[in-house]
């Protein structure tokens, strides 16, 4: 059957095709009789439908299914922020959220929301590591959605998160202003964007660096821990690399951990080993999570706005429900530095020597 376009309905009744974008997205701005006619004909032609009438000032409101792997549900602190951020904004346009934690070890026929098919639910936003065959599914039905920190990119899909890149930059250039010449990076960089892109930017501050002061540093990578759709895990090799870490000749005096909870797994093992911080080590994390006031020392990290992030995204599905063709967007929202106790400034020479 061949796909109906808005290009096709907008010649079958002469008008433009704006118009007709506008109609079928319930602007306000087109008179109701011009609406009624373009969705009646967009219905006789077999036109497939990417948002149901929700935006007239007689509508009723709207659902927007929020769509996350369940295991989020075991770290409600970070993705909770977010999902406040989104219900919030949908309020102010009328719209009601529907949140369907989903097992990720069942298939998308089975995992996803039976009022999605049904067309129960104007739009979804897809949080976090959902497999790649859930989001192929949405985009085969032709459904409205965008991702929210996801572990993939697509060029087709609207998709908001936090600039990971320049939030592990400045992290690791604060590291190094404070003396540190010998660096690491904590995390499997492979298992999301996210990681991914905070390795990159701390890589590039640590090259950049060297590069301009002239100076030679030394930069590990320390794996075994890592996120997935499944939460957070640990390997075998986690405490093995950080205790030749902390034991090799010119040993690592900062760390910088792909987010909170990796900076907390981090100094449990040295506690153990008997290394201290900020005494023999200093540590940078990233989320902001609550849980860095509380630990001893208060940990440094890079702030995400994950509230922000909730109502960007939800402007923004509720934008591609609006507006079907605009161009897809990759929208990255700043962070911010927040500097306390577990980074402490040395002179080189005390950061190239060998620890006991």
């Amino acid at each position: 059957m061949k796909k109906i376009t808005l290009q096709m309905i907008a010649d079958r009744l002469g008008v433009s095709k704006a118009l007709v974008s506008k109609a079928l997205a319930g602007d306000s701005a087109v008179n109701e009789g011009t609406r009624e006619t373009i969705w009646k004909t967009a219905e006789e032609m077999g036109y497939r439908f990417k948002t149901a009438r929700r935006f007239g000032p007689d509508t009723q409101p709207g659902m927007m299914a929020v769509l996350m792997p369940r295991a989020y549900l075991d770290d409600m602190e970070y993705w909770g922020n977010v999902i406040q951020g989104i219900e919030q904004e949908l309020l102010q346009h009328n719209f009601s959220m529907l949140l369907s934690s989903i097992d990720i070890s069942l298939s998308p026929q089975e995992g996803l929301l039976s009022s999605i098919d049904d067309q129960q639910v104007s739009g979804a936003i897809a949080m976090g590591h959902l497999p790649d065959s859930y989001i192929e599914a949405l985009k085969a039905k032709h459904f409205p959605f965008i991702m929210v920190d996801a572990s993939r990119l697509d060029p087709k899909v609207d998709h908001i998160l936090a600039n990971n890149y320049l939030g592990a930059y400045e992290a690791t250039v604060h590291l190094l202003a404070a003396g540190h010449r010998s660096v690491g990076f904590v995390g499997d960089a492979d298992t999301s964007w996210s990681f991914r892109e905070r390795y990159r930017g701390f890589r590039e501050a640590v090259s950049d660096f060297a590069a301009r002061e002239g100076e030679e540093l030394e930069a590990i990578v320390i794996g075994g821990i890592g996120v997935s759709g499944n939460g957070m895990y640990t390997a075998p090799e986690l405490d093995e690399q950080i205790a030749d870490a902390v034991r090799r000749d010119r040993p690592i005096t900062g760390l910088f951990c792909a987010n909170d909870l990796t900076a907390l797994e981090t100094l449990k093992r040295l506690g153990a080993l008997g290394v201290n911080c900020p005494a023999d080590i200093s540590i940078v994390g990233f989320d902001d999570l609550t849980l860095t006031k509380l630990m001893r020392p208060n940990l440094t990290t890079v702030r995400v706005p994950k509230a922000a992030i909730g109502s960007r995204a939800a402007e923004l599905v509720i934008r591609r429900l609006q507006h079907p063709d605009v161009v897809p967007e990759l929208v990255l929202l700043s962070t911010e530095l927040i500097e306390r106790e577990s980074v402490r400034c040395v002179n080189v020479r005390d950061a190239d020597g060998i620890r006991a």
